[in-house]
């Protein structure tokens, strides 16, 4: 076989393997849906990039023509442009490193935009007609067959939901992600079911099938702007349809049916919204449910990202910045939501904030030129066509307002535009077929230069990431050694036992400088955190885990200094080992770069109380409850407080304002009156457990240390007996306890 014809293969079989990408899950890296993935794309793409540059040389017929028809380079420089933009943006970022490599949970950064950038123009110039897209679409509805089978099994019980619940996820993780691939390929697979409904049954089955499977997966992703976005893409599409087609055309009768049953299934859902089965239905309730009172916490974020976007409208924060615009603008009213945010949940914000008004726009053009090749005078497509991507663009275009992008997604984006850029009319960046191809010894020079670098290239790229990600999940997984031998061993075998120093080397070797180095940082002080607390590990193991975490956290803010994030778990972590003046320094630095976020009021007020200083506790928990006096958890600590520093009326005023009385059923209260040997309010809140639920046995424990705590030793028996009573299973231990105290001790 010629060199030639054999490199071209390869281009287009890695393509082709492309679409695979959604099936690779590696178990054995942290965040196995991510890491997996991205790591097998950037692999491909380095690969692909290097055997078309060799193809380069070789064929002249592979090389863009510069000097095409007018206006063809758009496309190009404006994907080109916003790489460059979102790379000045990054070397600007408050935090340049994690901008370029971003981190496992993501996978993005400005390197992820690198790879996506190259694969959009290697399939470009690689996929040159419609028969090899045809391979590459029909690759990538298979796929989606083998992903949404997967759903079903989820739905059928034989597969766990990863993320719980009952909204499916597929083979992507997250039940976001599989919606939005559903949402591309039930416009692809309309596409070619549409062109090929001619050529016999079995076609015609499987697209009907694939695509019956596609929407059903939208449907138990419960997206809501997905599902949104995917009724109002297809209603755009018939009514493009039905406006631009040629009186009488048989594909009318495609938009009336789609037509019709858009707006039927939209209807039925909304007057049967308040049925009960509707209601206490899972999946229907989200779907059924939807409001623009349901996106109140989206539009909250998206105030916050404008804020950011203000301060920094040209370059932006880099990507991977939100989570100081989040910090810094943080809305009190979010108390309830996710502790930290890394996206605007809006790719067209997100973009604004990565990087600034210039990258916003450049995004915007994706859209924009898309639409302008399907519909500008002279254009070949099909109005069938241009209907059908218009309502693409529309229905993604619009779940991009409510989410952010993911490494699948972004792909088939880039598919899209890749295709639709191929195809357009007037402008075919023709191959040069004039050109020659280079002389062999400059061949013999170029060719182990290209390939040399791009192995350096992949090692650099994803080698350490590969092994950090490995290493982590070594790390944070049990690991065991014969108890007699100290020979490692599978946990669970007979004569194995936890081995905590081996979790503390493995997360030292994948310990790293790149990709994944705040991740590490993290995990390990919270693998310092619960040795004492679970009582594991040797004291010498626990001083040098808690010494080296301390170290690694330090490290990280020194690189990145004004990350709210990591000073408050530094903090924490200083707090929870004792080590209280560290602790006061790390946690005041976070309160500065987030000061309206109550969770890190919170670790001041604890430090206080914990040092018995209730006056400066009380300040603590007065500020953040009057940052939004709605928050419970910052009332009742409020109120907690001031019953420890003797302030009994204001704790009334707080508790009567939000419960009715002031012996809610509260642990946090409940442990109040007991430091303060308020034993009437103590006893109030126990018998009012009790006369809740008296069937609980463990209510009555409760009561019965209550009893014992305040003197009254016969009622702490008899409650006891009670609890022996309702549970068997604890006659032992409550015959114990009621000797301790017959005997005039506190068991």
């Amino acid at each position: 076989m010629e060199l030639n014809t054999l490199l071209r293969r390869i281009l287009i079989v890695g393509l082709c393997a492309v679409p695979v990408l959604p099936l690779v899950v590696v178990d054995q890296f942290f965040f196995p849906f991510i890491t997996g993935k991205n790591f097998a794309f950037r692999i491909l793409v380095e690969i692909l990039l290097a055997v078309w540059l060799l193809l380069v040389l070789r064929d002249p017929s592979m090389r863009p023509r510069l000097s095409g028809g007018k206006g063809w380079y758009m496309l190009p420089i404006v994907v080109l442009g916003l790489l460059v933009s979102a790379g000045i943006s990054a070397a600007l970022a408050e935090n340049p490193h994690k901008a370029f490599w971003s981190n496992f949970e993501r996978m993005e950064g400005w390197i992820g935009l690198l790879h996506s950038t190259a694969y959009f123009f290697i399939a470009y110039f690689t996929l040159t007609s419609e028969k090899l897209w045809s391979r590459f679409w029909h690759t990538s509805m298979v796929v989606s067959v083998i992903v949404g089978g997967y759903g079903l099994l989820q739905l059928g019980g034989l597969f766990e939901i990863h993320q719980g619940g009952v909204r499916v996820d597929g083979t992507l993780g997250n039940a976001t992600y599989l919606a939005v691939y559903m949402l591309f390929h039930v416009f692809i697979t309309l596409l070619y079911m549409v062109r090929n409904w001619s050529q016999g049954a079995w076609l015609k089955f499987f697209y009907g099938a694939a695509l019956f499977l596609q929407v059903l997966m939208v449907f138990y992703a419960a997206t809501r702007g997905t599902i949104l976005g995917l009724a109002g893409g297809l209603l755009l599409f018939s009514l493009s349809l039905l406006v631009f087609g040629k009186s009488g055309a048989g594909v009318k009768k495609w938009a009336v049916g789609v037509l019709i049953a858009v707006i039927a299934i939209g209807g039925v859902l909304f007057l049967v919204r308040d049925v009960p089965a509707v209601k206490n239905h899972e999946v229907l309730s989200r779907i059924a449910g939807i409001s623009l009172d349901q996106g109140q916490v989206r539009f909250t974020v998206w105030q916050m990202a404008l804020q950011g976007v203000a301060e920094r409208p040209v370059f932006g924060w880099g990507q991977e910045g939100f989570n100081y615009v989040f910090n810094k603008f943080y809305d009190p009213s979010l108390h309830s939501q996710e502790a930290w945010f890394d996206r605007a949940h809006n790719a067209f914000i997100d973009w604004l904030i990565a990087g600034g008004i210039p990258a916003f726009l450049l995004y915007v053009s994706f859209y924009a030129l898309a639409l302008w090749y399907l519909w500008r005078p002279g254009s070949t497509f099909t109005v069938f066509e241009k209907s059908l991507f218009t309502g693409l663009l529309a229905a993604y275009g619009f779940h991009n307002l409510f989410v952010f992008d993911n490494l699948i997604s972004y792909v088939f984006f880039m598919s899209t535009l890749a295709y639709i850029f191929r195809r357009r009319s007037g402008i075919d960046l023709a191959p040069d077929t004039a050109g020659t191809p280079v002389s062999e010894q400059t061949y013999l020079i170029a060719a182990p230069v290209i390939l040399i670098v791009t192995a350096i290239v992949i090692y650099v790229v994803n080698v350490p990431g590969i092994a950090t990600a490995s290493g982590l999940i070594q790390g944070l997984m049990p690991q065991c050694v014969n108890q007699q031998t100290g020979a490692r061993v599978a946990c669970g075998t007979e004569g194995a036992v936890q081995d905590l120093t081996i979790n503390f080397e493995n997360m030292k070797k994948a310990d790293t400088t790149g990709l994944g180095r705040q991740e590490i940082a993290e995990q390990m002080l919270q693998f310092a955190v619960q040795l004492p607390r679970l009582q594991a590990g040797s004291p010498q193991l626990q001083q040098e885990v808690a010494s080296y975490a301390a170290t690694r956290m330090q490290q990280e803010i020194e690189r990145a200094p004004n990350d709210a994030r990591l000073e408050l778990f530094l903090g924490s972590f200083y707090r929870q080992t004792g080590v209280t003046e560290p602790a006061i320094t790390h946690i005041t630095r976070a309160l500065e770069l987030s000061p309206k976020k109550q969770t890190i009021m919170f670790e001041l007020g604890i430090i206080e109380n914990d040092r018995g200083n209730f006056e400066a506790a009380l300040e603590w928990f007065r500020r953040a409850h009057e940052l939004y006096p709605d928050f419970e958890t910052a009332r009742v600590f409020y109120a907690a407080t001031a019953i420890r520093a003797g302030q009994q009326e204001l704790a009334n005023q707080l508790l009567t304002e939000r419960f009715g009385t002031a012996t809610p059923d509260n642990d946090y209260i409940l442990q109040a009156y007991l430091d303060v040997k308020d034993y009437a309010r103590v006893f109030a809140i126990a018998e009012g457990r009790v006369a809740a639920k008296p069937q609980d046995a463990q209510l009555h424990v409760q009561l019965a240390a209550a009893y014992l705590s305040a003197g009254r030793r016969t009622d702490a028996i008899r409650a006891l007996e009670r609890a022996i009573e309702l549970e068997p299973s604890f006659r032992e231990q409550g015959l114990y306890f009621i000797e301790e105290i017959k005997a005039g001790r506190t068991p």
